[in-house]
């Protein structure tokens, strides 16, 4: 897997925050961490911990996948096949046995 890029995922929070109408400095307020730690995390100045990005996560209604990875309902079959890509050919069916299972237990 290819590093983390906060740049795209602070572009992410803020396109989000933007989608739902709140501020940077209500954002904070919501999950409870100073406004300019938003602005810094919006600009990729600073690398939220997994529990801040999930509290943005929550507040702005989206999912991990997309805050993290650009991950959307209208990409995932492009994100899927990218994936398997990245696996060698005599994995493929246990790569998508191992979906499938994951997929039947969040039911």
């Amino acid at each position: 897997m290819d590093e983390l890029n906060y740049i795209e995922i602070g572009k992410r929070i803020k396109i989000k925050r933007k989608e739902i109408g709140i501020t940077q400095e209500k954002l904070s307020e919501l999950i409870d961490v100073c406004p300019s730690y938003i602005s810094e995390i919006e600009r990729g100045y600073s690398i939220p911990s997994l529990s801040t990005v999930c509290r943005i996560s929550n507040v702005l209604k989206c999912s991990l996948d997309y805050l993290i990875f650009g991950i959307t309902a209208k990409n995932a079959d492009k994100t899927f096949v990218e994936l398997l890509k990245g696996i060698p050919q005599k994995n493929h069916a246990l790569f998508i046995d191992l979906c499938m299972n994951i997929s039947n237990s969040l039911k």
